[in-house]
């Protein structure tokens, strides 16, 4: 094999960046503790609009944000009641499926 670099030379390797969103994707950034509800993307697409905030007490079944996949809105209903705790993508940003779109404790 032939390599383009010099002799005792090594390719320049570019640093890794991470945005916020890829922070929210990490394992150990899904919640843990039990008891805790959670929105998951069902499939790709991008934050339109969150309904609520963090702090606000849901209702089961109200919607908590509007993810956009395919040309079409979806509203993602809180699963069940009580206040959100994170919400950790933006509005703008694009979700994988799976994504932990918002966390709800329990009331």
């Amino acid at each position: 094999p032939v390599s383009s670099a010099h002799p005792g030379q090594t390719a320049p390797e570019s640093e890794p960046t991470v945005s916020i969103a890829d922070e929210a994707r990490r394992p150990d950034a899904a919640p843990a503790r039990p008891g805790e509800s959670i929105i998951e993307a069902p499939m790709p697409g991008l934050i339109l609009r969150h309904e609520v905030e963090v702090g606000d007490a849901v209702q089961a079944g109200q919607t908590v944000l509007v993810l956009e996949a395919m040309k079409m809105e979806n509203s993602l209903p809180a699963p069940a009641a009580g206040a959100v705790r994170s919400l950790p993508f933006g509005v703008g940003d694009k979700v994988s499926r799976g994504d932990v779109l918002a966390v709800i404790n329990p009331s």
